[in-house]
């Protein structure tokens, strides 16, 4: 009987260690999508206010950026969703060598509902799973 008690307290272990990844997991995927959508928002600031080289900054910090939280996320997420992100920030960078503003909010404004998606997405929420 006394090897019925270990199994238990093995499952149990197992069970945490799962609940406490999975929430660790989320806090991250939680910062990486708030740093990246600040990003874009003093990016979509320095474009209205006409900073080109400031904008070229802030896209020089995402493109930085974006790798890490790529090798981080793709274990997670859907191929489509990460290649989607990949081509928006690709035609952000089109959009700032043309120094077409029209074109980076607009794209911009793809990235951040990519973003959202993500967290809505990916994090867990009760009505995920319903």
């Amino acid at each position: 009987m006394a090897w019925m008690e270990w199994r238990w307290v093995i499952l149990v272990a197992i069970f945490a260690f799962f609940v406490v990844g999975g929430y660790l997991s989320d806090r991250l995927v939680l910062q990486a999508v708030g740093e990246l959508e600040n990003l874009a928002t003093s990016l979509e600031v320095a474009i209205s206010a006409d900073n080109w080289p400031g904008a070229r900054e802030v896209l020089d910090g995402i493109y930085r950026k974006w790798p890490q939280i790529r090798r981080s996320w793709d274990l997670r997420m859907d191929r489509d969703e990460m290649d989607d992100l990949d081509l928006s920030l690709a035609r952000l960078r089109g959009y700032m060598g043309e120094k077409d503003k029209a074109g980076i909010l607009s794209e911009l404004g793809v990235w951040q509902t990519l973003l959202t998606h993500v967290e809505q997405k990916e994090v867990f929420r009760w009505r995920n799973l319903l």
